[in-house]
């Protein structure tokens, strides 16, 4: 993580330092940056969610001769990234966003206030949530994306082969996965007051709980996810852990979406003093190719998840 900030630190200031004619390049050069890195394209993915409209934005600004941001932090943040991808999109160098805010003369001042203005909130966003994640949390958002983008049809066929064991086929991979990262869990299916936890890692003698559970589409997985977030909450607890794990296979030819109060990734559902994370990973039916999959979204909302949990 560290080297990853420092990385990270670097391609913000040589944005943060460019001049008038430099400026579009080096955000191209940041945003290439962030697509190649899991971790970042994770958290990047997540906001980039929804964005409001640039032009919008801009001709109020202008209008009002003033950088207008709203209250959110992350809507806040959300703003500046949509201004900048549309710098980029469209190859406008940054004072030409200013010239109507600013009274400098000075192109490359111009320039470096607008990517103080734009830019320094999408990186410090940026860093805070590599601060926040920890090790288990980052090797998860790993397993997701390998799985999806070059496992998907392997771990497909993997589960469809024999449904009635698919759910364990899947939890050996993932079992696999960790204990190739370097994490170990001595038990497979260790016993604890609510029962057996799908897999109990150990990082540094810390107990995870980790639940796993497989989407199907039918009527009932709504209920079998829930009960896969109870079962998380209630390893957490019994193992006096302050968060558990919650890793969904969808399998379905639905978008499986969580409605949920936090927006921060990864997704979680906060339950007392519990944080329980949800990551689901998607190995769709293989009928389509990706680009031509349009997906029906399935949602599941936070109400529904907690309401055997009052």
């Amino acid at each position: 993580m560290l080297q990853l900030r420092s990385v990270l630190r670097n391609r913000a200031q040589t944005v943060l330092t460019s001049t008038s004619d430099t400026a579009v390049a080096n955000l191209k050069i940041f945003f290439e940056f962030i697509n190649e890195n899991l971790l970042l394209k994770s958290i990047f993915d997540e906001l980039i969610r929804d964005l409001p409209n640039a032009e919008q934005l801009i001709a109020r600004m202008q209008q009002s001769r003033r950088v207008i941001f709203p209250s959110s932090y992350r809507e806040k943040v959300k703003s500046c990234i949509s201004i900048l991808l549309n710098m980029v999109e469209k190859n406008e160098k940054p004072y030409a966003l200013m010239c109507l805010i600013v009274t400098h003369q000075n192109l490359d001042v111009t320039t470096q206030e607008t990517m103080r203005d734009f830019f320094l909130p999408v990186w410090e966003y940026l860093d805070e949530k590599i601060v926040s994640m920890d090790t288990f949390q980052y090797l998860l958002i790993r397993f997701k994306l390998n799985s999806e983008w070059f496992k998907r049809e392997f771990l497909y066929s993997l589960y469809s082969s024999d449904t009635s064991k698919g759910e364990l086929a899947l939890d050996k991979e993932l079992r696999a996965y960790l204990f190739n990262q370097g994490i170990d869990f001595p038990f497979s299916k260790p016993s604890s007051p609510s029962g057996e936890v799908d897999v109990l890692s150990m990082i540094e003698r810390k107990p995870i709980p980790l639940e796993i559970k497989v989407f199907d589409g039918d009527s009932r997985n709504n209920s079998h996810i829930r009960q896969g977030l109870i079962q998380a909450f209630s390893y957490a607890s019994d193992y006096g852990e302050s968060s558990g794990y919650l890793v969904i296979f969808n399998v379905s030819r639905f978008n499986l979406i969580f409605r949920l109060t936090s927006k921060d990734v990864p997704q979680r559902v906060v339950i007392g003093d519990k944080t329980i994370y949800l990551f689901v990973v998607n190995l769709f039916a293989p009928e389509k190719s990706a680009s031509r999959r349009n997906l029906e979204p399935h949602e599941i909302t936070e109400e529904y998840l907690l309401k055997e949990m009052n």
